[in-house]
């Protein structure tokens, strides 16, 4: 396949990865690195991913460091080739659902945890000041019962592997 070929595949997934970055807060720079990992077949070094992607050496380190910490890219160490004798940082996506479903579990548990939070907090002091607003009282209690539910459903769904998930929710679906 040539390079413009590639490029042409590779584009929107790019774009993808760059847009879920951003809902997410991240930089665009994480976004292009993590969309420049999926049709790789083999790991990255870092002087590979900075020239495939424009970005110093500096920025993917920082970034990818941040990939893995989100359990979305993992570091390889290993020799490069037969004609490298160094080990090489090599960054390479995490492709099996199993080790990034937790990653993904932990990340939205704690969102709901920390919103669950503050939505109790802000009764608390509603309650303490003793201000009657029926209106925002009915829609805090609809909030903090949304965020109990999801808080729920995230801890069901982190008791059971993919597969099990997929079983129990189509034979439900039967």
């Amino acid at each position: 396949m040539n390079d413009e070929d590639r490029l042409d595949l590779e584009k929107p997934i790019i774009e993808a990865c760059i847009k879920s970055a951003q809902r997410n807060g991240w930089s665009d720079a994480m976004g292009m690195l993590w969309g420049s990992l999926f049709l790789e077949s083999l790991p990255l070094t870092l002087e590979m991913l900075a020239e495939k992607t424009g970005y110093s050496k500096t920025t993917v380190r920082s970034n990818m460091s941040h990939l893995e910490s989100f359990g979305i890219a993992r570091r390889v160490v290993g020799p490069l080739g037969k004609q490298h004798r160094n080990k090489q940082h090599r960054y390479e996506l995490v492709k099996d659902i199993e080790t990034l479903r937790p990653a993904i579990l932990a990340n939205k548990r704690e969102e709901a945890r920390l919103i669950l939070q503050a939505l109790l907090q802000a009764k608390k002091r509603l309650d303490e000041r003793k201000i009657i607003d029926r209106e925002l009282e009915a829609s805090l209690a609809r909030a903090i019962e949304v965020y109990e539910e999801a808080s729920r459903i995230l801890d069901l769904i982190a008791q059971f592997s993919s597969q099990e998930l997929i079983e129990i929710l189509e034979s439900r679906r039967r």
